[in-house]
C-alpha cells in the first residue's frame, strides 16, 4: 500500500538518523502492521498503526517548524491561513506570523494531555544589531485528550512608527514541558512613507496580541 510503503521509508529514514536499532524495529513493525490492516479493508486499524509510527517520530526527535510565515492576516486554525506575498510591508502594518511547531511534549495533567510553548522574541535590523527584544512574547498553552500532532500557533508584531529599513524577526521557542528548543528567523521590509526617505534603526515598540481561545488550535 502507498501510504504504509510512505510510513516505512519514514521509520527507516528515522532509525538510521537516531543510530537506534530497536526503535527502527519498532516503526518498521508499525508500517508492516498498517499494510497488513489496509490489506485486510481494516483502514481505521491502518491510520492508527500511522500515526502510532508517527508519534514515534514526533517523541524521539527534537523541536522542529513545519511551517514558519508571514501570512496576510490573523490565521483561522490549523492550515487556514491566506499566505502573503514577499513584497514589503507598509508603514504601520502589522505582521502576522503562522508557526507550526512539531516535536514538542504533551505531559499528562488533570486527566488530559498538556503542552505549552513559549516563544521569546528578538528584533534586528539589516546588518545584526539588536534592536529590542521581549521574553516570552508569546505563550501557548494545549490541553486536549489527544496528543495532537497538527498544532498551530499564531504571533503578532506591531510595530509604531517604524522608519523604513530591512529587519529580522528571531523567534525561539521553548518547550516548557521537555528539554526542547527551536529558533527561527524571518527577514522583512517595511517601505518608506511617501516623500520619507528614513533609513534609520527605530525604537522597536513591538507587542504581542495573545491569540484567542480559537487563534491557536489542534486537530486530532
Amino acid at each position: 500500500m502507498k501510504h504504509a510503503a510512505i510510513v516505512l521509508a519514514c521509520a527507516l529514514a528515522a532509525g538510521a538518523g537516531l543510530g537506534g536499532t530497536a526503535y527502527a524495529k519498532d516503526l518498521t513493525d508499525l508500517a508492516k502492521q498498517a499494510a497488513s490492516d489496509a490489506k485486510d479493508g481494516k483502514n481505521l486499524e491502518a491510520y492508527d498503526a500511522m500515526r502510532k509510527a508517527a508519534f514515534q517520530v514526533w517523541t524521539s526527535g527534537p523541536l522542529l517548524f513545519r511551517k514558519a510565515i508571514f501570512v496576510a492576516k490573523a490565521p483561522e486554525g490549523f492550515g487556514i491561513y491566506d499566505p502573503r506575498g514577499d513584497g514589503p510591508f507598509k508603514p504601520g502594518e502589522k505582521l502576522f506570523i503562522y508557526v507550526e511547531p512539531v516535536g514538542f511534549t504533551w505531559t499528562d495533567k488533570n486527566g488530559l494531555h498538556h503542552a505549552q510553548l513559549v516563544a521569546d522574541l528578538v528584533l534586528k535590523d539589516d546588518e545584526g544589531t539588536v534592536l529590542g527584544e521581549q521574553k516570552g512574547f508569546g505563550t501557548f498553552t494545549f490541553d486536549s485528550r489527544e496528543q495532537n500532532m497538527e498544532v498551530m500557533t499564531s504571533l503578532t508584531i506591531d510595530f509604531t512608527e517604524a522608519p523604513a529599513g530591512k529587519y529580522t524577526a528571531e523567534l525561539k521557542f521553548t518547550d516548557t514541558q521537555g528539554d526542547k528548543s527551536a529558533t527561527f528567523e524571518l527577514p522583512f521590509e517595511i517601505e518608506g512613507a511617501e516623500g520619507d526617505d528614513s533609513s534609520t534603526s527605530p525604537e522597536d515598540d513591538t507587542s504581542s496580541e495573545q491569540p484567542d481561545d480559537d487563534s491557536s488550535s489542534t486537530e486530532p
